[in-house]
């Protein structure tokens, strides 16, 4: 059986189990009722027969009784205690014992009906036995019984269809869902939960599926990518590595070279590695408060010095007490990848501004220099792996700088955004204030 149809199945069982329970609790407390009312009724015609107190009396209002219409529920017998002999009423029983039972008797059809009875002594030496018929309690049973047996078949009925409907209503809803599943697994990248536009719980489940096949799509076409990327950017360094390592036979002068061209192999592999590891979703069991502050400042007096060598300002200005939760060296890392960039790609003699401000509960670091920039529809693709501009063709890098500096941020839950610092590039960094 499928799953929706089982479902539908025990939520119908246990509705009619509840009903059931319910109506024998109500059959039960009613029938207790009807009981208990019989009793008071016995009880409270035994207490006005008591006011006789003589057999003559009693015998003459016994006979009133059973003329009037109260005697049509009613039944009393008058018995001389000492011989059982019956001597009044026309309750036809033999005397009972005192006390409260059970007797068969003819009814008020007739027929032969049951009888709650109960018997007390008087104090002449007769006993009084009142009963009281029971075959209304009886009927008034059988009629609660009928409408519960009734009621209960349209309850499985209706719970019956309700579960079929409910049934083939989940089918129908998760069926899209497991279509979409086989398709992608026979290779059909492009295939979607379909979507109604009913906001239920299953349309943000299919719209959850769908946004993470596209971000499985996205992933895998980064990966092919970053695949193809490394395989390019390789190929350069690992020949002029290679023509290095044959110049050394004959020039032992070409060691340097040959050990440079492996450190910029190693450095590059290590920037790989430390994006992937900000990209692994586990950096920010690490995380812990930084004044974030006085990082800036730290990385704005360090880097003055040498922007100053290269003939460039630094200028920095940093709002005080401003502190987020996060990873200090991979911060600290992020904002020095955006000052070399500045450093390497403006002229000499240009200015380059680093600045950290507070907006609301953000953190804002901005880089901005008065280099070239970047086109408006490159920004988005340069923070890519391996993406360099026209303009960086000429310099060294690997163009992952500014792809660690968005893995960064976005483990850090911020945003980074490439503007027009007019002329040049403005960085904005934008973090959750702690």
């Amino acid at each position: 059986m499928r799953a929706a149809y089982r479902i539908a199945l025990i939520f119908a069982s246990a509705f009619a189990l509840a009903f059931s329970a319910l109506g024998a609790a109500v059959y039960g407390a009613a029938n207790l009722q009807f009981h208990a009312m019989r009793d008071r009724d016995i009880a409270r015609e035994i207490g006005e027969l008591l006011d006789e107190t003589t057999r003559v009396r009693m015998i003459d209002e016994i006979n009133e009784r059973e003329a009037e219409k109260l005697g049509q529920r009613f039944g009393y017998a008058l018995f001389e205690r000492a011989t059982g002999r019956r001597i009044g009423g026309a309750l036809a029983i033999a005397m009972p014992p005192a006390g409260a039972g059970w007797a068969e008797a003819a009814g008020r059809s007739g027929a032969a009906a049951r009888y709650r009875i109960k018997a007390v002594d008087l104090s002449y030496g007769d006993r009084l036995v009142i009963g009281l018929d029971s075959q209304q309690i009886e009927e008034v049973d059988q009629a609660i019984l009928a409408l519960f047996g009734g009621a209960f078949v349209v309850l499985i009925v209706i719970s019956g269809a309700g579960g079929l409907v409910l049934g083939r209503y989940l089918d129908a809803r998760l069926d899209p869902v497991a279509a979409t599943a086989r398709a992608i697994m026979a290779g059909d990248l492009n295939h979607r939960v379909t979507l109604h536009g009913r906001r239920d719980e299953f349309e943000e489940t299919a719209l959850a599926i769908n946004a993470m096949l596209d971000r499985i799509v996205r992933l895998m076409k980064n990966l092919r990518q970053v695949s193809s990327d490394i395989a390019h950017d390789l190929r350069t360094p690992l020949m002029r590595l290679r023509g290095a390592l044959d110049r050394l036979e004959a020039d032992p002068a070409a060691a340097p070279q040959a050990a440079a061209e492996c450190d910029a192999l190693l450095s590059l592999f290590d920037a790989i590695l430390r994006i992937n590891e900000v990209e692994g979703g586990t950096l920010e069991e690490s995380f812990a408060p930084i004044d974030l502050s006085r990082l800036i400042a730290e990385l704005g007096e360090s880097y003055a010095i040498a922007f100053s060598d290269e003939d460039r300002e630094l200028r920095v200005e940093v709002s005080p007490g401003i502190a987020v939760r996060g990873h200090r060296e991979l911060l600290a890392q992020a904002v020095a990848n955006l000052l070399d960039n500045s450093r390497i790609h403006t002229p000499s003699g240009s200015r380059v501004s680093l600045g950290l401000a507070v907006s609301g509960s953000e953190a804002l670091i901005t880089v901005a220099d008065e280099g070239k920039g970047i086109a408006p529809v490159d920004r988005g693709r340069m923070l890519q792996r391996f993406v360099r501009g026209d303009n960086s063709r000429s310099t060294p890098g690997s163009g992952l700088g500014l792809s660690l500096v968005a893995a960064v941020v976005h483990a850090h839950r911020g945003v980074i955004e490439l503007t027009d610092a007019a002329p040049g590039l403005l960085v904005r960094l934008i973090l959750p204030t702690h």
